[in-house]
């Protein structure tokens, strides 16, 4: 798009999977509608944008989730085989095809940044957005534009955290985020001056640079924090469960496993009785510990991460019952711990000290002498652009540095919302302790992980965040999301929260949750899913109108029918609004 009005009717900031799917989603309700897509890269994708991706980059994901139930990835023809796995070519080229095939392309604005949504605060209750804009010649042009709807779609994986060293502004060699592995990285990887690259991270991105750097014959040091939360959860994709090889990914968006969740969001999924033995009796509570120990002890054994000393110690901290996102496949051409072993990687457990002109120096005093330093270090937290005013954040559920108000408005929230879920989950009172993340930040609190507090009950109606839940489903989550916030926009939800008051104990309640639940994860400052996914599904389903149990035959169907697939939700715009027309044209009759 090169021609920009003045005013839209919905502004989507980020054009990765969840922006395209909005967008798609809007513009399928209502055409008529004005829409934009900005976004700060040259091509769509977000994460998987072209100029990010990079031979040996792939998705956590085998086809059959990680594509959209109204457009199969394997018709899209970008290289993909049944079952297999998926490249960040591949994604890259399906997400631009996906936004060709809908015609959103007249819709982008690329190579362009929000430098700042105000909310107008007038009676058509408006947004301005600052953009800035550069062209092919690095030029920048400044511009505004004004919304009625604001739908940030941006993630968690838009703005690099580099930790703060003493010595960084010294440092003289190459050093780069886990984020320019395409650009800087391919020029690290290419240059035969450079033969030692250390990393530092413990993440899939760190993993993935590891593997990436010592796979092509350079000399690999990774650095992963004492202090930190330990070792990534690496799972194959088909483990052995008895005589069988399940689909991991269809195993956690399978219904009985789901019961051994304990979210404060399943309370209706239908099945409180199993929850209630589980999570409440003596017994159930023995056996969802030794479901967890057992998954965990088989994920590390078929791992293959005990087959050498030196890799034992990136063996995860705690149970997989304390994380929720933070989890991956092994999803590379060989066996990833034979070729860190074959590769001579040198793995350090310790914390670094300081940088010092070419070295690394670590709080035990080794030194670490290198030629590339990669910071696989996570992302900023927060959103990824200023809304204005800064007075309206906390009650838009944005983090902001904590205030004495603000610990006073939420205390008595919090510690409610502890005693409910204690006594609801028993399990969660030994939930591990370990250092905050972002102790300078309050959490995101958000309804529904999607909307502002201050909007569900109050209005206006006029802005949410599409992206800050963490599932393994991105492509789903993206679909159910998105006819949740067309819905929500539109004062058009089954369900209305009876004051604000309500919504923030909700809001509190969920983010408690996380907190407790995921100690090895976002500890709540996020959503947070591992087991939870489909009961959430099932939440913004029912919000929706729509059924939850999808499987037909009723709780047959659900207990026996296998695991949800995309072909479970798919047609869901056209139910929801098969749904509005019926319950329009049952308005028009009582009147």
């Amino acid at each position: 798009m090169t021609t920009l009005k003045d005013h839209y009717d919905v502004v989507v900031v980020g054009a990765g999977i969840q922006g395209l799917c909005a967008a798609h989603t809007f513009l399928s309700i209502n055409p008529s509608i004005s829409l934009l897509i900005v976004d700060e890269k040259s091509s769509v994708g977000g994460t998987w944008a072209e100029e990010q991706v990079y031979p040996g980059l792939r998705a956590n994901n085998l086809q059959g989730y990680f594509e959209f139930s109204d457009f199969p990835l394997l018709d899209a023809d970008v290289g993909v085989k049944p079952r297999g796995l998926v490249s960040g070519e591949a994604t890259a080229a399906y997400l631009h095809k996906y936004a060709e095939h809908f015609d959103l392309l007249p819709h982008l604005c690329l190579n362009t940044i929000v430098v700042q949504a105000t909310d107008n605060e007038d009676s058509a209750k408006t947004w301005t957005l600052k953009l800035n804009k550069t062209d092919l010649r690095d030029a920048k042009t400044e511009s505004t534009v004004t919304c009625a709807k604001l739908l940030a779609a941006t993630g968690q994986t838009s703005r690099p955290f580099y930790p703060s060293y003493p010595g960084m502004q010294s440092f003289r060699k190459t050093s780069l985020h886990s984020v320019e592995l395409a650009s800087t990285g391919t020029k690290v990887l290419q240059d035969p001056s450079i033969s030692r690259v250390t990393i530092i991270g413990g993440g899939k991105s760190a993993h993935d640079a590891v593997y990436r750097y010592a796979s092509n014959g350079k000399d690999v040091t990774w650095i992963v924090r004492k202090t930190g939360r330990g070792g990534l959860w690496l799972a194959i994709s088909y483990p052995k469960i008895g005589p069988f090889s399940p689909w991991m990914e269809g195993l956690l968006m399978t219904r009985p496993l789901s019961w051994f969740g304990a979210a404060p969001w399943s309370i209706n999924d239908g099945f409180h009785s199993v929850r209630y033995f589980l999570h409440n009796t003596t017994l159930g509570r023995f056996i969802t510990r030794n479901y967890f120990a057992n998954m965990s002890k088989s994920t590390i054994e078929q791992s293959g991460i005990l087959k050498q000393e030196s890799t034992k110690q990136l063996v995860p901290k705690e149970s997989l019952m304390w994380y929720g996102g933070q989890a991956a496949i092994l999803n590379y051409d060989t066996d990833f711990y034979d070729t860190i072993r074959d590769a001579g990687v040198q793995i350090v457990h310790e914390d670094v000290a300081r940088l010092e002109n070419e070295s690394i120096i670590l709080e035990n005093g080794d030194r670490i002498e290198t030629d590339a330093l990669v910071y696989a270090t996570g992302y900023e937290f927060g959103p990824s652009f200023p809304l204005l005013p800064a007075t309206k954040q906390l009650r838009w559920g944005i983090p902001v540095t904590p205030f004495p108000g603000e610990s006073k408005a939420f205390a008595s929230l919090d510690e409610r919302a502890d005693t409910e879920l204690f006594a609801r989950f028993p399990e969660l009172k030994h939930s591990p302790t370990y250092p905050e993340r972002e102790p300078g930040r309050t959490p995101w609190r958000l309804w529904r992980f999607i909307a502002p507090p201050s909007q569900v009950s109050n209005g206006p109606r006029n802005l949410v965040f599409l992206t800050n839940v963490e599932t393994y489903q991105n492509y789903l989550k993206s679909e159910i999301v998105s006819l949740w916030a067309y819905a929500y926009l539109d004062n058009e939800l089954s369900v209305q929260p009876e004051s604000e008051a309500d919504v923030l104990y909700e809001v509190s309640l969920w983010t408690r949750f996380g907190k407790w639940r995921c100690p090895m994860g976002s500890q709540g400052k996020t959503g947070d899913t591992l087991h939870d996914n489909l009961p959430y599904y099932d939440t913004l389903m029912r919000d929706l109108g729509l059924r939850s149990w999808r499987k037909g035959w009723g709780l047959l169907g659900e207990v026996f029918g296998g695991a949800y697939q995309l072909k479970d939700y798919k047609g869901i715009i056209a139910e929801w609004l098969s749904l509005r027309k019926e319950s329009s044209g049952l308005m028009k009759k009582k009147k």
